[in-house]
């Protein structure tokens, strides 16, 4: 019996100590990318950080769904494996969608460029929680079941939803 259908949330962060191939690649060409495409929001040069940018203008906000348009490719690339969440047995946990957060950007320091993904799996079935462990199947595959050690990174996302009792 489920207790519960649930999401998992995990975000990796990216910073110039990347330690991957796919670290450095979603850096560099976030970067890039935030180099171009702030300009329009940099007010001819005298704002350089992407948080002068936001309280300057809130469209500023946009440069984080257009760097995300950047790295589309290399997140395709992971095949909705997450690169930081895996089950006890180290099988990777699936994601349905990634989303790319600027956390801060620099146009005239390359170091102080920070951005995250957030991955969020597809809807998980919640079976039993052991301690800091729980146990979960994917939607319509309850015999295959995973173990996942619970951390302050991992977000669980619980929708409840209403239904009628019978008395």
């Amino acid at each position: 019996m489920a207790l519960a259908r649930i999401n998992l949330s995990v975000k990796q962060y990216f910073n110039f100590m990347c330690r991957t191939d796919f670290e450095r690649r979603i850096f560099h060409d976030t970067y890039k990318e935030f180099q171009k495409r702030s300009k329009i929001y940099s007010l001819d040069q005298h704002l350089h950080t992407f948080s002068q940018m936001q309280q300057a203008s809130e469209k500023a906000s946009a440069l984080n769904q257009k760097l995300q348009y950047s790295v589309m490719n290399s997140i395709a690339s992971l095949e909705h494996k997450m690169p930081v969440l895996s089950d006890l047995e180290d099988h990777p946990i699936l994601f349905d969608w990634a989303e790319l957060h600027i956390y801060a950007s620099d146009l005239l320091n390359k170091a102080a460029h920070v951005v995250s993904i957030t991955y969020t799996s597809p809807q998980l079935i919640l079976h039993e929680i052991i301690g800091d462990l729980l146990i979960l199947s994917y939607d319509g595959k309850a015999h295959e079941t995973l173990v996942i050690r619970i951390t302050e990174s991992l977000m669980i996302n619980y929708e409840q939803h209403e239904s009628l009792v019978y008395s």
